[in-house]
């Protein structure tokens, strides 16, 4: 947006986006409206019909760009969720399949699955982790988690005698399988549209606020039902657009989803 990377995720975390929004919005309205004031009052402007032509361009890139903006940001909502089941699915199989292991092998081996799902949980939970420089910190952890079951496991399988090593290293591709749905779900984590369409956005929608209230300001007469209403749904349309885009920040997050890793938790 028009604002700096952490004023953003501020304005988020702290869920004052919409009043932001909101503020600006009525504030590029009221200034309009007196810029249409002074104008009409002092060179006795009048409101001609190419100003619609103007207007109808301008909201109509409005309304392309959330369009646009909406679906790409609710495709990319549906893809974290399902990635998330699919990591739940990947942890779970992959946990199974340590009954596969020599029976010595598995306790070790379960304890530090959970210390995995424990890292797993807590990865994403924290508001400040949505800082590239305090995700990388715990994805460095979590998957130094995750080379200790490799580790682990491979030793396992190695002491395992044969043919019985069959059997046992069929747990690799559950473990390579479960590393890379973690690994998608952090990585598609990181996919946004390019910032400039976001501003774009916002951008559009204070200057369509300034017009209508310049318009207003014009003809000399205050429609608040109208104006209210505009911003209303303005801002509260970027809002829902940006709480879709990074679900992680903010009051609407991944957590219906997220707590199936807490109930697989407590079934380990």
């Amino acid at each position: 947006m028009l604002v700096s990377e952490s004023f953003r995720l501020y304005l988020m975390t702290t869920g004052l986006l919409l009043w932001f929004l909101l503020a600006i919005m009525l504030v590029m309205v009221e200034v309009g409206w007196r810029v249409g004031a002074y104008f009409s009052s002092k060179y006795g402007v009048k409101k001609i019909d190419a100003s619609d032509t103007f207007l109808a361009s301008i909201f109509g890139l409005l309304a392309l760009l959330i369009a646009l903006t909406f679906s790409g940001a609710s495709d990319r909502f549906d893809k974290r969720r399902d990635l998330i089941v699919q990591e739940v699915s990947a942890i779970g199989t992959a946990y199974q399949s340590v009954d596969l292991l020599a029976k010595k092998d598995q306790p070790q081996i379960r304890e530090i699955f959970k210390r995995y799902v424990d890292s797993r949980i807590n990865l994403y939970k924290s508001n400040d982790t949505l800082i590239e420089i305090h995700l990388e910190k715990k994805v460095e952890a979590h998957n130094a988690i995750g080379d200790e079951i490799w580790k682990a496991v491979v030793r396992a399988v190695e002491d395992t005698a044969y043919p019985q090593k069959l059997v046992a290293a069929q747990i690799l591709p559950q473990l390579s399988e479960m590393f890379t749905a973690s690994e998608n779900q952090r990585l598609t984590s990181k996919f946004h549209p390019p910032p400039i369409i976001i501003r774009a956005l916002a951008g559009l929608a204070f200057i369509g606020s300034l017009i209508a209230g310049y318009n207003m300001g014009i003809e000399k007469s205050r429609d608040w039902l109208l104006t209210i209403i505009f911003v209303l749904l303005m801002s509260g349309t970027i809002y829902v657009i940006m709480g879709l885009e990074y679900p992680r920040l903010g009051k609407d997050k991944l957590e219906n989803f997220d707590v199936e890793l807490v109930v697989l938790r407590k079934s380990l």
